[in-house]
């Protein structure tokens, strides 16, 4: 049997993280340790990141050093970022310099909203596999640490699954008269 991934070895701490410092700052170090630098962290050759909340309105998303985090991690080109949410007002209100920094990646990002329904619960968090961040409970401020690349192949499993009752959401652009 394989053993887990060391915390010392890049990889944040698996299992329960509680409290909203202990979420935020996990949700930060995954972002951040998607920048390539002298020492990448494990997830960041991933070619596919997935995020997946309701509003996002507790992520770090307009925090300078995760928007540059997340350029340097695009910008060598075959990488995607993809949204999956339900309510992008609240995103574009609660995070402007994502806003700003979209319009300069809008062919590397995704965005989608379920066309029934809503978010699965079970998809509530961020993939980059073999990380995967499940936020368990936002008012609770729960989320668990996985790592290992069966379990990030199911999820991904999932999200596949679940585009097929998505659209696209959240335009860069609005057009009107």
């Amino acid at each position: 049997m394989a053993k887990p991934p060391a915390a010392d070895a890049g990889w944040p701490a698996i299992g329960l993280h509680q409290g909203r410092p202990a979420c935020s700052a996990l949700l930060r170090q995954a972002l951040l340790g998607l920048a390539p630098a002298a020492s990448p962290a494990p997830w960041a050759t991933a070619r596919q990141v997935w995020l997946a909340d309701a509003d996002f309105a507790d992520w770090p998303l307009d925090e300078p050093a995760v928007l540059d985090a997340l350029s340097a991690w695009l910008r060598p080109g075959g990488r995607q970022l993809c949204l999956a949410g339900l309510h992008f007002e609240v995103t574009a209100r609660r995070h402007p310099r994502l806003v700003r920094w979209r319009r300069d990646w809008t062919h590397a990002i995704q965005v989608w909203a379920p066309t029934e329904g809503g978010l699965p619960p079970a998809l509530r968090g961020l993939l980059a596999a073999p990380l995967w961040l499940l936020w368990m409970d936002a008012p609770d401020w729960r989320m668990r640490c996985f790592t290992d690349p069966v379990h990030a192949r199911a999820v991904r499993a999932q999200f596949a699954d679940f585009l097929q009752r998505c659209e696209p959401a959240w335009p860069v652009t609005t057009l009107g008269l």
